[in-house]
């Protein structure tokens, strides 16, 4: 494109991130920051999606810098921050960042409560997840979407916290979709909670069978890890027969019980 004398607009360079962020290519990343420095190319946009695409590719300090080297941020520029260091497992910098954005007044959005309640998740901060969900609606007039019930069932399952967790799900306004039922059923998966486990899996089963193959095997841990072998085979059979096939990354915790 510059070869044929064409110049890179802001668009151009959002979309070149954006795609050094989807495949983790760094490196290239690196040298188009390093060429937009150099002609002091600053926008709003260009910032956030090298925020977005460092913290993709694991390099948190990079986005840190790229962030504070922003001279405006919009609630794109810090959501992709407290994403980053949620999953960098860094929450109290995640948090810390979440109530700075805050005291200057920019208003958190959909994607911003969710990367804070996850940042929670990787902490086992319940009581500072779930005071951020239920400020959601009380202090924004945000009405939690299903990703951000999933959030709060995962981050109360990993705690160990499933009686919590099912409250939640039974009490939320609209009928759980596959997402919060697969969260509860991996947190089932974790402490071996067969019963509540069973009401997850049929539950999943009903909405998505063939695309959430994951959850059958899940299932089948969660049983195998309770002894209950003739289970096991018995949904290996009902797998075999609604035609799923098993994550080729899963582990099928007795594959090599005959039915």
């Amino acid at each position: 494109m510059q070869r044929f004398g064409f110049r890179p607009n802001i668009a151009t360079f959002a979309s070149v991130i954006g795609a050094c962020s989807l495949l983790t290519e760094v490196e290239i990343g690196i040298q188009i920051h390093c060429q937009l420095t150099k002609i002091c190319f600053t926008h709003i946009k260009i910032g956030s999606a090298l925020v977005d695409m460092y913290s993709k590719c694991g390099k948190i300090e990079y986005a840190r810098t790229a962030f504070d080297d922003m001279p405006e941020k919009n609630v794109f520029s810090w959501s992709s921050m407290i994403d980053g260091y949620g999953k960098s497992g860094e929450p109290d910098k995640a948090l810390e960042l979440f109530h700075q954005m805050q005291l200057r007044g920019v208003e958190p959005n959909y994607v911003t409560f969710l990367a804070a309640i996850s940042a929670c998740g990787h902490g086992g901060l319940v009581a500072k997840g779930h005071e951020i969900f239920e400020s959601m609606e009380r202090d924004y007039s945000l009405k939690p979407r299903m990703e951000h019930y999933a959030c709060m069932v995962d981050l109360l399952g990993r705690a160990g916290s499933l009686h919590q967790a099912w409250d939640l799900v039974r009490g939320m306004p609209e009928r759980p979709n596959s997402d919060v039922w697969a969260a509860l059923l991996n947190s089932c998966n974790l402490h071996d909670s067969v019963e509540m486990a069973s009401v997850a899996a049929n539950e999943l089963f009903k909405l998505n069978a063939k695309r959430r193959p994951g959850a059958y095997v899940s299932f089948s841990n969660t049983l195998a890890a309770a002894g209950k072998w003739d289970n096991v085979s018995q949904l290996r059979e009902a797998m075999k027969i609604r035609g799923v096939l098993k994550d080729t990354g899963s582990s099928w915790v007795g594959a090599e019980i005959e039915a």
